[in-house]
């Protein structure tokens, strides 16, 4: 009773509608409460939170591998794998929100369901998008260079600098507008996915493209930085509008990272 509840809660739960669900979750629910059924747009969410845990897993079991990765990013093909695996786990977590909104709108239009991953898809593209451009970069200046501590130290205080500056604040702004969707879809579903996608993914560098660029100089196989970074991007994203002082402690914790970095390096 107690665990339907919290499902409830939680949005995993909600009161059956006439129309009902899939004959197998009704049978599934029925056992349970014939007045409830899973919340599909809930599903979504939790598929899209499988794939950040299976990305997890697979940054855990490159990092073990240490496959010399960290004094490079090594050939184009596998940067871009393992770039992928990485924005799963870093950034998409943050897009839970907007993937949960869109499918709870578009869940009464058939081909939602592919509409959603769409969304999702279309997201880490532009994510891909950026760390191939990173690499082109990387590549073009030759890096590693023989100070490359001090380089990814400056990156780090860079990126702290930067979490105060308003390109960053209004792109958060932005995120959260984004999230409302605000109103009906457009008829072509895969269309306002793919859209929806792209302007989310928009918003989302303008905010955390300084973090994302110091964790390629930080290396792919980086596990703890992955994990600090990762914890930032969900402040940035999921934290209520920070007053300015709290804004400035974040940003000097940053800088401080960067200090420590090249100290320890």
């Amino acid at each position: 009773m107690y665990g339907g509840r919290l499902f409830t809660a939680v949005g995993l739960l909600r009161q059956a509608r006439p129309s009902g669900f899939c004959p197998a979750c009704r049978v599934l629910m029925k056992a349970r409460d014939a007045s409830q059924e899973l919340a599909k747009p809930m599903v979504a969410a939790l598929v899209v939170l499988a794939v950040t845990g299976v990305a997890w897993a697979a940054m855990v079991q490159q990092s073990r591998s240490k496959d010399g990765m960290d004094m490079g990013l090594g050939p184009l093909e596998s940067f871009a794998a393992t770039w992928v695996v990485m924005m799963a786990a870093m950034m998409l977590p943050s897009a839970i929100p907007v993937v949960l909104e869109f499918a709870r709108t578009a869940e009464r239009r058939s081909g939602w369901l592919v509409a959603s991953g769409v969304l999702a898809a279309t997201y880490l593209g532009l994510w891909l998008v950026f760390g191939v451009v990173c690499y082109a970069i990387y590549t073009a200046v030759r890096m590693p260079w023989p100070n490359q501590a001090v380089v990814v130290g400056l990156a780090l205080a860079l990126a702290g600098v930067y979490s105060v500056s308003p390109i960053k604040r209004a792109s958060q702004t932005r995120c959260r507008e984004l999230c409302a969707l605000h109103g009906p879809l457009p008829f072509n579903l895969i269309r306002s996915a793919t859209v929806a996608g792209v302007r989310y993914g928009l918003s989302c560098l303008g905010c955390s493209a300084a973090l994302m660029v110091a964790m390629v100089l930080l290396g792919m196989s980086s596990l703890w930085w992955a994990v600090i970074l990762g914890i930032v991007v969900l402040i940035y994203k999921f934290a209520p509008p920070l007053r300015m002082r709290y804004e400035l402690v974040l940003s000097a914790a940053l800088v401080a990272l960067g200090v420590a970095y090249v100290m320890m390096a």
